[in-house]
């Protein structure tokens, strides 16, 4: 906490990323996390079944949190020069996971949409739209937590709500 006079106007009492012990790692794998999750869900055929494409999905996820969680603990020995102690491959396998964590809300929209018996073309664009969603408020977070204010916020806002319009598009053309 600041003692040294008052906060900066772009702070808020929500604690910033740094206050949270977020890594920057760890906040990009999220935003990467929800782009994949919209590439799956766009690329997912309608008639494969929800729980099948929620578990696609995930597993989707968990392959791209292995390979960068393999590719990011071979460039930490490699620039160490020694192997990776036990502690600190717990902290490059745990940086990835909000990879994984992006498809949660996605995954249990398509879910409670299997219950209720949704079709599947109309439950998949639903989660896309909610992954479009979450991509809009990450990119204002983020852009927040970096200080950006008025038409530079709301800029950097679009961009990564531009990512969730690219998805749809992708599934339009495909399907």
């Amino acid at each position: 906490m600041r003692t040294d006079g008052p906060r900066p106007r772009h702070a808020a009492a929500d604690p910033g990323p740094a206050e949270r012990g977020e890594s920057l790692k760890e906040r990009a794998a999220y935003l990467y996390g929800l782009v994949i999750t919209g590439s799956v869900l766009a690329s997912a055929p309608a008639d494969l079944g929800l729980v099948r494409v929620a578990g696609l999905l995930g597993g989707t996820l968990l392959v791209y949190w292995c390979a960068e969680s393999y590719a990011h603990l071979i460039a930490a020995r490699s620039i160490a020069r020694r192997p990776l102690h036990p502690d600190e491959r717990r902290h490059v396998l745990a940086e990835g996971l909000p990879l994984i964590a992006a498809c949660t809300a996605p995954v249990v929209v398509l879910l409670i949409e299997a219950v209720l018996r949704v079709p599947a073309d109309v439950a998949v664009d639903i989660a896309l739209l909610v992954n479009l969603a979450l991509l809009l408020v990450v990119g204002w977070r983020m852009s927040t937590d970096g200080g950006l204010t008025g038409s530079r916020r709301l800029a950097a806002t679009l961009a990564a709500g531009l990512l969730g319009v690219a998805m749809i598009g992708l599934k339009l053309a495909l399907h």
